[in-house]
Order: C-alpha cells, then sequence, then structure tokens
C-alpha cells in the first residue's frame, strides 16, 4: 500500500490567535483604566486594591482607542477588594494594560472581523477595517441648546435638542455634517400650544437643507410663555 505525502499544515496554535473580545473608547479613559495589586494585612488577611495606572495619560488613553481584552479577569468573592467583574485589556499602540469595567459607557464593543495582523491601534473616522462598513454618523451629538436669537451653530454635530418660543418661528441649525443630500429628522419631544387653539401643538417642519445648515419652522406661533422641545438628527 502505498501513501500519498501530505504538505506539511501549520496547526491553528502556531498562529496568533485574534482576541475573543475588543472595545473601543467612547472617551478619554485615562482614569477608567486599572491596575489590581494584593498584599497582606497584620492579621494575615489578602486585601486587593484597585488603582488608576499610573501610566494611563488622557494622551496616551483618547477617545477611539481600540483595546483587546488579554484573557484576565476580576471577580467579586474571588478576588479580594474587587466588587464587580472587571476585564483586563491592552492597547496594541501604547502597549498599556490593565483593568476596565465592561458596563462603563466609555466602552463600547469593537468589531474584530479583520485579520489579526491589520494595525488596529486607534480607529479611524471612516472605520475602514470595522468590517460592518463605514461609520455613517461620524458626527457628535450637541446635546441641547437653548437658542438666544433664531440660530444655533451644533458645530460637528450630527444628532442635538433644541427648543422655540414665541419670539422666533424659525431657527437655522448651522452643522458641518449638513449637505444638500442630508435627510433630518425631527422628534418632538415636549408640547408647545398654538395660538390657533388649547387643543392644537405647534408641529416644527424642516426646510431649506443647504450645505452646512438647515431651517426648523413652525407651521403656527407658540403661545406666550411656552415652547417646542423637538431633537434632531442628521442623516447623511
Amino acid at each position: 500500500m502505498s501513501y500519498i505525502p501530505f504538505a506539511n499544515i501549520g496547526q491553528s496554535g502556531s498562529f496568533p490567535q485574534q482576541p475573543t473580545r475588543t472595545y473601543i473608547a467612547t472617551a478619554a479613559f485615562n482614569t477608567k483604566l486599572l491596575v489590581y495589586s494584593t498584599s497582606v494585612n497584620s492579621n494575615f488577611v489578602t486585601v486587593g486594591s484597585l488603582t488608576v495606572n499610573p501610566s494611563a495619560t488622557a494622551a496616551l488613553c483618547p477617545r477611539n482607542e481600540v483595546l483587546h481584552t488579554n484573557g484576565k479577569f476580576l471577580r467579586p468573592d474571588v478576588n479580594p477588594g474587587v466588587v464587580k467583574p472587571l476585564i483586563g485589556v491592552y492597547s496594541p499602540r501604547t502597549f498599556l494594560s490593565g483593568f476596565i469595567d465592561p458596563t462603563d459607557p466609555t466602552f463600547a464593543r469593537y468589531d474584530v472581523n479583520f485579520p489579526y495582523f491589520f494595525d488596529v491601534g486607534v480607529s479611524s473616522p471612516t472605520a475602514t477595517l470595522a468590517g460592518q462598513g463605514a461609520n455613517v454618523r461620524g458626527g457628535e451629538d450637541a446635546g441641547y441648546q437653548l437658542p438666544t436669537t433664531n440660530f444655533i451653530d451644533a458645530g460637528n454635530a450630527m444628532t442635538g435638542e433644541s427648543s422655540l418660543g414665541p419670539t422666533y418661528s424659525t431657527l437655522t441649525i448651522s452643522s458641518q455634517q449638513v449637505t444638500t443630500s442630508s435627510r433630518i429628522f425631527l422628534q418632538k419631544t415636549g408640547g408647545a400650544i398654538s395660538t390657533s387653539g388649547l387643543t392644537n401643538y405647534a408641529i416644527p417642519y424642516v426646510s431649506n437643507i443647504s450645505n452646512g445648515s438647515f431651517q426648523v419652522w413652525f407651521p403656527s406661533a407658540v403661545a406666550t410663555g411656552d415652547r417646542q422641545y423637538f431633537a434632531w438628527f442628521v442623516l447623511k
């Protein structure tokens, strides 16, 4: 009986493995990267301590930093001084490591659907390596802005909130994210009564979409002392 020789095939253990989970920072996390240590007190009881990584700075821990899990965990009732589960992570860009709280909104799950050898230190604005297409948002959240005139500057925001009272019937919102092909969506967040009757609500609508701005109009005036609150969202 003859045997056909097979090519030498490397086993999966011969190659570096991807981390099972990866996170992306939604804000600077220099105060959220922790190190863990233990010591024995005078009663010969092991006590644990969590402190901020002394090497972590705002410059080394910026928003959009991608953090890989390193297989380490801290668990309550197992590790002294730990009150909630923490996950060990490291940055392939700065080589900083430590523990984070995975439930903290500072850290979001990040797609790792790409080869391990790709450079994923800091996510690009268009997330070209994210495996889920380009980021359709990209902008910031302006939060609530109270207009003192009929104009507000939302900067680079793609979402925000505002309101209008009886002084102005139109509001121009400036944003770098707005183009002539953008779709602007409004959501009413607080009612205002129109002057046409106590049961009629003044509903805003969008018009005059141009590069860098759009306008919010009211079909009827708002009753004195009342305001119309709304949220807006730009879809590119």
